[in-house]
């Protein structure tokens, strides 16, 4: 079923039946979008969570979605792992891992393959194309933070309703610091998605004792 939703949302995306819910995010929901300079993407968010010159509000959220960078999940995942092969949960160590590294390609292919029709923000009252959305679909940082949120809150079960109440803001938050567009966040919700029931059926299979 969430392969079938995938597949119909990013055909969905590409043909630009769903231009109208995104074009309605970046007018309504970005309020810090810059049109010209794109979506917050780059370097910045490999080793700080946040340009110097940004924001108060954007800090924070950018501070609230830094667990999903490549850097600090992959972080997190390995602290996860130890504590788990520690644990003798070999397959729960390893499993988190390879979710993220599939994750990641996925997030890769989908940026280099499927382009969506234009979105336009504004700047003095005219419309700018923001060309940073046209390949922005699924979004990895949605992805890599569905992956760390069950990865921790299998570690460590204390924490389930402190991670919930994160993850669920997590996709809020990468729409509102103008990082990536509906459609992008619910596509890498439904990757993530899949990615960890897969991971949860290979641990309770290969490793019943440690399942979730």
């Amino acid at each position: 079923m969430l392969v079938a939703a995938i597949a119909a949302l990013t055909a969905l995306n590409a043909a630009g039946a769903l231009t109208r819910i995104d074009q309605f995010g970046v007018s309504h929901m970005m309020p810090w979008l810059k049109p010209a300079a794109g979506a917050k993407h780059g370097s910045a968010g490999l080793y700080r969570p946040f340009s110097w010159n940004t924001n108060t509000w954007s800090k924070i959220l950018d501070c609230w979605t830094y667990p999903c960078s490549v850097l600090i999940s992959a972080l997190i995942l390995t602290a996860v792992g130890v504590v788990q092969w520690r644990r003798g949960r070999i397959v729960a160590a390893l499993v988190p891992v390879a979710a993220w590294v599939v994750g990641n390609g996925i997030e890769l292919i989908g940026k280099h393959v499927i382009t969506r029709p234009a979105l336009y923000g504004s700047a003095y009252g005219r419309p700018v194309h923001v060309a940073s959305f046209d390949d922005s679909f699924p979004s990895g940082h949605m992805i890599r933070g569905t992956i760390v949120a069950v990865a921790v809150v299998f570690a460590w079960r204390r924490a389930e309703r402190w991670i919930a109440a994160w993850a669920l803001l997590v996709g809020p938050a990468l729409i509102f610091q103008s990082a990536h567009t509906p459609t992008d966040v619910i596509g890498g919700a439904l990757v993530g998605a899949l990615l960890v029931l897969v991971g949860s059926e290979a641990i309770r299979l290969f490793e019943p004792s440690a399942s979730p």
